[in-house]
């Protein structure tokens, strides 16, 4: 294995993998997002927490939007792995909002008797930036 920059190319895919995994991105200041594509298990949720988390100290961030409309199903694992993942947050300072719940997700989730009181939920991106903005004292003028 050739080694770059004291990695292996095995270490870099890795690293490249868990980034395309996680695209958490900085919108503004003090706010992140992340839109999550695919199923969740535990193995994820854990890199997704992971990932998450180390954004939020390394940009000081106040706000996270967690867009979820690329969720293919929500059961009770997901919904618990998701709200594990907003409880997270908010013990490191930072406010979760949690958007693009669908229709049959929203039927799902009440189906199963989760229990979303302590979760900022939107159900648009939209809706979730707008909500965002008031939150960090932020305006839009046109």
């Amino acid at each position: 294995m050739t080694k770059q920059n004291g990695k292996t190319t095995v270490e870099k895919q890795r690293e490249l993998i868990t980034e395309m995994a996680t695209p958490v991105q900085v919108l503004w200041d003090r706010m992140l997002f992340l839109p999550i594509i695919g199923p969740i298990d535990s193995k994820r949720s854990q890199l997704i927490m992971d990932t998450v988390l180390e954004k939020i100290l390394a940009n000081r961030s106040k706000v996270i939007i967690i867009d979820i409309l690329g969720v293919p199903t929500v059961d009770s694992a997901v919904a618990n792995h998701i709200i594990k993942i907003t409880k997270a947050t908010k013990l490191v300072g930072c406010q979760c909002i949690l958007t693009g719940i669908s229709n049959p997700v929203a039927q799902t989730l009440v189906h199963l008797g989760i229990d979303l009181k302590d979760v900022k939920t939107m159900s648009t991106l939209e809706d979730g930036l707008g909500f965002a903005f008031e939150q960090l004292g932020y305006e839009i003028k046109r």
